[in-house]
């Protein structure tokens, strides 16, 4: 009996929300977006920046939830398995997280020295803005092994719909006071916090491989 309910668990590894909305904060948040679009945005007025946050946002919050309610319909075409979806994505959110944790942090002031002298065009709200700076293939890999190992009725997709706006609304936010942020000195902060969900990030990723390796039966490794 207690050797079925072990298997059992280990079968149905689920994160929590907590966990979801660390990946996306991680993954889809503003930690990585906001020196890049204070590069690009150098030396525009207060109106063109607010312009490119709110499209930008938008364009990837598009792309995201497009991402969210095909992927499972695609994956099942060709056939992908769950497993093999949650250890390509557990090997990208690693990786991922192994090089935040290992970089340098950015100087705030090099946003400036490194803009163009050109007036930027409406079209950095597509790239590099939403596209890579938002919306990151690490991001596309968390909402796959999301939707991939928390299958199960409408309430719960709805939720993590919810957790994916609401970092969303994070992004427009932070995007929409750049200046501010980057003035008051939080920008030296953000990669300290950044490392520190990176290393829960890590763990979660080793995790949901060998979650996916137990269910092949790969490894016999502890339930959590």
């Amino acid at each position: 009996m207690q050797r079925g309910f072990s298997e059992f668990r280990m079968k149905n590894f689920e994160l929590s929300w907590g966990d979801i909305f660390i990946l996306f904060f991680l993954t889809l948040g503003p930690l990585k977006a906001i020196l890049p679009f204070a590069r690009v945005t150098h030396g525009t007025d207060l109106a063109f920046q607010r312009t490119v946050a709110w499209r930008s946002t938008a364009i990837a919050t598009v792309i995201a939830l497009a991402v969210a309610l095909l992927a499972p319909l695609v994956l099942t075409n060709w056939h992908v398995s769950s497993q093999a979806v949650s250890i390509t994505a557990g090997i990208i959110l690693f990786s991922q997280a192994l090089r935040i944790v290992m970089q340098t942090p950015p100087v705030p002031g090099s946003a400036a020295q490194q803009a163009s002298p050109l007036p930027p065009s409406p079209a950095i709200a597509v790239f590099p803005v939403a596209i890579p700076a938002i919306l990151t293939a690490p991001g596309i890999a968390a909402i796959a092994v999301i939707i991939s190992l928390n299958k199960h009725d409408l309430a719960d997709a709805a939720i993590v719909i919810a957790i994916l706006l609401g970092v969303m609304v994070l992004n427009l936010l932070t995007l929409w006071n750049n200046e501010t942020i980057l003035k008051h000195g939080l920008a030296g902060i953000l990669p300290v916090v950044g490392w520190v969900l990176a290393l829960l990030q890590a763990s979660l990723a080793v995790q949901i491989i060998f979650h996916a390796l137990r269910v092949l039966e790969v490894v016999r490794w502890p339930a959590s």
